[in-house]
């Protein structure tokens, strides 16, 4: 088998016969609007999936919630604001779905007291939040500008909860961490703490993720002159040990590009990317030239692996596991500031031009041997300061990976008055490399009328299916596809 497959879509293409992804809409819709870029997560239950937009505003975080039922009818779209008093800084620091209960982790920051408390409190399915709270952690502080942090992430087995407080930094000192672990009822199941002896800089958390053995990530970046690389701050509660590994490339002619994160159903992190040439001077359209991967149980090794010819603009979106495969989706992407604009000095924002093109898709043995690449070829997208529709949504469906993204209606259908709508398409990635012909949606989701667009941004995966928002300027529905 060629490690490159490279198909066109046109060519491929039916109008759905044979298809094996279908396609529902959900029966109702809820007001929402959505602003641009916003922050996004998701979650599913067995009854639910769950979607979580966050975004700042005027200093202020909120997040919206959308809730949907197994038919993909919507109960719920509402922003989730916390009311402040004056005499503390709280604010919603994450918003998680423990089980089928939608939970906030409230931080508050009391400056009189000098005190850092997080709490969790309930949602209903209306999106209000409860009035009682159940304390988890706290920390003093002397100043509001150092009151330390609070880190917040749901397990890979989607069943306890992670909390690291950040106690403030002190200079010269390591920086301190305190932990909890709940169960599902949200339980103290085990506590402690821990630092990082001999490191004496302030840790940058960019990103936090752990197992539900207590395996806790910590992720940061740091920088090799002008190139980027992720650095793990791993604690491990079971043997109470704590773990700096920087996540270098071996080759010294090879530096990272970008890279995607995740906690595999062994409780292990996976940071898997792409690679670029190292050179004196950096180009815009910088090209990929292979892919590489981290596994935290060999925390000395970093797998490389040689593109057949290179590929501009990579980025890692989602890595998905499948049995005994795993496979990292990425697409061609850039992203620019508008030179001619400056930054609104009230909301804080600058303007953007963003460009999609081909998807990436590259599968992985579970040992992390490289087993294809597949380039899924699609129009190439222009977007100003919103590009949810441009993504790229992926899962497994038929225990096969899906990608589902919108393409040029005109690739597929000969209707000159039409050719440059977006149209939804699926394609259907086996764990042994093979790409089936693509499907679309044109009847089904009546794309020529509808005032609705399809935003592959924002995703949710349970049970075999893959569902995605769509969104028209004043209210959103889903899409299910499975």
């Amino acid at each position: 088998m060629k490690n490159c497959i490279t198909l066109t879509l046109a060519l491929l293409a039916t109008i759905g016969a044979g298809a094996q992804i279908k396609v529902t809409q959900g029966d109702n819709s809820q007001p929402i609007k959505v602003t641009k870029q916003p922050n996004f997560t998701s979650f599913a239950s067995e009854n639910s999936n769950y979607f979580v937009l966050n975004r700042t505003e005027h200093f202020v975080k909120i997040n919206t919630l959308v809730i949907a039922d197994k038919t993909g009818s919507i109960s719920t779209a509402t922003d989730i604001i916390l009311n402040r008093s004056i005499f503390s800084d709280a604010e919603v620091n994450r918003l998680l779905v423990v089980g089928n209960t939608v939970v906030a982790f409230i931080e508050s920051r009391d400056k009189k007291a000098g005190k850092n408390m997080l709490t969790a409190r309930l949602v209903d399915e209306k999106g209000n939040i409860s009035n009682s709270e159940s304390p988890i952690g706290s920390m003093d502080f002397a100043k509001m500008s150092n009151s330390g942090k609070w880190h917040v992430a749901l397990t890979a087995d989607k069943k306890h909860v992670a909390v690291v407080g950040q106690m403030p930094h002190e200079k010269n000192m390591p920086d301190k961490f305190q932990y909890v672990l709940l169960d599902g009822n949200l339980k103290e199941l085990k506590k402690g703490d821990f630092s990082f002896a001999g490191y004496t800089k302030e840790i940058s958390v960019w990103n936090f993720q752990a197992s539900d053995k207590g395996d806790l990530y910590l992720i940061s970046e740091e920088f090799d002159k002008s190139y980027k690389y992720p650095v793990v701050y791993q604690y491990t509660a079971a043997s109470n040990s704590a773990n700096i590994i920087p996540v270098i490339i071996g080759d010294a002619a090879l530096r990272v590009l970008s890279y995607t994160t995740s906690v595999n159903p062994q409780g292990e992190l996976i940071v898997a990317g792409y690679s670029q040439q190292k050179k004196t001077f950096v180009v815009d359209d910088v090209p990929a030239i292979g892919t590489w991967y981290y596994n935290s149980s060999k925390p000395q090794e970093v797998k490389t692996f040689p593109f057949d010819k290179p590929v501009t603009s990579l980025t890692a979106r989602n890595i998905v596991y499948n049995g005994d495969t795993f496979f990292l989706v990425g697409e061609q992407y850039k992203a620019e500031k508008d030179p001619q604009t400056s930054t609104n000095a009230l909301t804080m924002e600058d303007n953007f031009h963003y460009e999609h093109g081909d998807i990436m898709v590259t599968g992985f043995s579970n040992d992390g041997a490289k087993k294809f690449d597949i380039t899924v070829s699609r129009n190439k997208w222009s977007a100003r300061n919103s590009d949810g529709e441009f993504m790229v949504a992926s899962g497994v469906i038929n225990n096969k990976l899906a990608v589902v993204f919108n393409d040029q209606y005109g690739k597929y259908i000969d209707d000159r008055y039409y050719k440059n709508l977006k149209l939804p398409v699926a394609v259907s990635i086996t764990n042994s490399g093979l790409m089936e012909a693509p499907v679309h949606y044109e009847k089904q989701l009546d794309v020529k009328v509808s005032s609705y667009t399809l935003m592959p941004m924002f995703f949710s995966v349970s049970n075999g299916r893959v569902v995605v928002l769509s969104t028209n300027s004043q209210s959103v529905k889903t899409v299910t596809f499975q």
